[in-house]
């Protein structure tokens, strides 16, 4: 029999507690579906998704406010089968924003056991586009499904034309994948990939608000690695708000080295 100790605290039950990548994509799926389905607000979504449980009284209107609470972050949809999963009812009436919430990118980023099957089935579920770039077109004979492209620099110039956000969570299960199969050449391919594609992540809509933390967690998750000697390797975290402001940086050096050439036009007035 174990004996408590009368200064032990006791262990809390009930649901554990929240991940903050749970919290991040939730709110994504939001932005997404709001784009979807022209709605603006979370009120909005809430009476076309729900809206045979709003209640208007006297002095105010009584609703679950659900849909507020996936706004913010607050709460996390119950993503499993069932007549409660929210995902599910708002893929029904809006298509196209459960493949957001559902991308592989939120269990890499979770740190979540994974190995180079899991990443491969991972990458197979991406968009056409990306899946055309990365696997073969067709099976090879005796085999069930199209094999991996070999990862070169065409393929990585590639992916990064897509310019999409399935292929940045190609870059990052990529990233990946090199650490399964200890691969520096891959790792600075997907990682080269990545960086390229911030600045169109920067600016996509249903990114307002979430980039900043979105990148920052790639960041710290796809460290560059650094080769001191043969054998010896450091780990480096390169921001992407420094990568950023130093391309800002060298193309204005850019600009003002074209504008000062002696054969270069006057600005327009």
């Amino acid at each position: 029999m174990t004996v408590m100790s009368p200064n032990a605290k006791a262990r809390k039950r009930g649901r554990p507690s929240t991940h903050p990548v749970d919290r991040l994509r939730t709110r994504l799926w939001i932005n997404v579906l709001k784009a979807v389905s022209g709605l603006s607000t979370a009120y909005a979504l809430e009476m076309a998704l729900d809206g045979h449980l709003v209640r208007k009284r006297d002095a105010d209107v009584a609703r679950p406010r659900k849909w507020d609470a996936y706004e913010k972050g607050t709460k996390v949809p119950f993503d499993r089968p069932g007549p409660r999963n929210a995902v599910d009812q708002a893929e029904a009436r809006f298509p196209g924003a459960a493949r957001w919430f559902r991308s592989p990118i939120w269990w890499y980023l979770k740190q979540e056991p994974f190995d180079a099957r899991r990443l491969e089935e991972a990458l197979r579920t991406l968009e056409p586009a990306v899946v055309s770039i990365l696997f073969e077109a067709e099976a090879r004979e005796g085999e069930g499904v199209p094999r991996q492209r070999p990862i070169d620099d065409r393929i990585a110039f590639e992916l990064a034309m897509i310019a999409s956000f399935d292929a940045l969570v190609a870059a990052v299960l990529l990233a990946g994948m090199s650490e399964v199969i200890a691969s520096p050449e891959l790792r600075e391919r997907a990682l080269r990939v990545y960086m390229s594609l911030q600045s169109t992540i920067i600016k996509m809509p249903v990114m307002e608000g979430i980039y900043p933390e979105l990148l920052s967690l790639i960041d710290v998750r796809c460290k560059h690695w650094v080769y001191l000697s043969p054998n010896l390797r450091m780990e480096s975290v390169m921001f992407w708000q420094t990568f950023q402001q130093h391309m800002e940086e060298k193309a204005d050096t850019s600009l003002d080295t074209v504008e000062q050439s002696p054969g270069a036009s006057p600005p327009p007035s």
